[in-house]
């Protein structure tokens, strides 16, 4: 039933993004375009929630368990922040990149859904469980859309022959919440650690992971506030940044040590 549900939501979902990708590009009148590209999605992103809604009633555990879980959360933020960041900007290319990633997250759900009946672990039944990891999908967005906004950077400085200083500074607008809201979750994990297992940090390989992609942003911001001149330098530091950022999150269980780490539950 789960499975089948989730196949309703997907072609709807992917219906409205693809109507108003449809519209921005074909539509004549810009001012109509942008006003129906900008409500489509809200109804995409009331569908995957209450999808999501369906599922932690269905479960009886919040779906924050398992990857796919996950990956339903990731969805649902990259839409919603995509949507607001087209709603500011009118960047058609980053609405439809944003609607490709959305699309393609709930279309590997749809291929291993991995959505487990089972209750929590004793250590997953903590206040700090939703928090940590809603904050943590959050950011991961958040930074997901600064990427993108980055690669529409890098496309755009090849093709014009100068730096997109436009791409550039929206992307960096994003990753100063992104990286504070990483710092944060990554606080409530140190502390749920303490309580969980009695020590605030065990370098486990995902904390190791997570710690370097806390670096990388940290010298992309550094490198932002310091270096302003050197904006090729960190228009490739963002998109590395992105590429530690899947690693530390989908990556790490096929690492040595990997599947034993405390963070794998699916």
């Amino acid at each position: 039933m789960i499975w089948n549900l989730l196949n309703i939501t997907f072609i709807l979902f992917a219906f409205f993004w693809f109507s108003g990708s449809l519209t921005i590009l074909f539509y004549k009148n810009e001012i109509k375009s942008f006003k129906i590209a900008s409500i489509l999605p809200i109804f995409s992103n009331i569908i995957l929630a209450l999808f999501i809604g369906f599922l932690w009633q269905e479960l009886e555990r919040p779906p924050l368990k398992t990857m796919a879980e996950t990956r339903l959360w990731y969805s649902m933020f990259v839409s919603l922040i995509t949507w607001i960041i087209f709603l500011r900007t009118k960047s058609k290319p980053l609405y439809l990149l944003g609607f490709i990633m959305s699309s393609v997250f709930l279309l590997v759900d749809i291929i291993h859904p991995e959505y487990q009946t089972k209750n929590l672990m004793p250590a997953l039944q903590s206040p700090w469980f939703i928090p940590h990891v809603v904050i943590y999908m959050i950011s991961y967005a958040i930074f997901a859309a600064a990427s993108l906004t980055i690669f529409i950077g890098v496309y755009n400085t090849y093709k014009k022959g100068k730096i997109d200083i436009t791409s550039i500074n929206l992307s960096m607008n994003l990753v100063y919440p992104g990286f504070a809201l990483l710092t944060l979750g990554m606080i409530m994990g140190s502390v749920w650690a303490k309580i969980a297992w009695g020590d605030y940090w065990s370098w486990d390989v995902k904390e190791t992971w997570a710690l370097l992609t806390w670096l990388f942003y940290l010298i992309c911001i550094h490198l932002h506030f310091s270096f302003a001149k050197k904006q090729k330098l960190l228009m490739f530091l963002l998109a590395f940044s992105f590429l530690v950022l899947i690693i530390t999150w989908m990556g790490i269980q096929y690492f040595p040590g990997g599947v034993s780490s405390v963070h794998v539950y699916g």
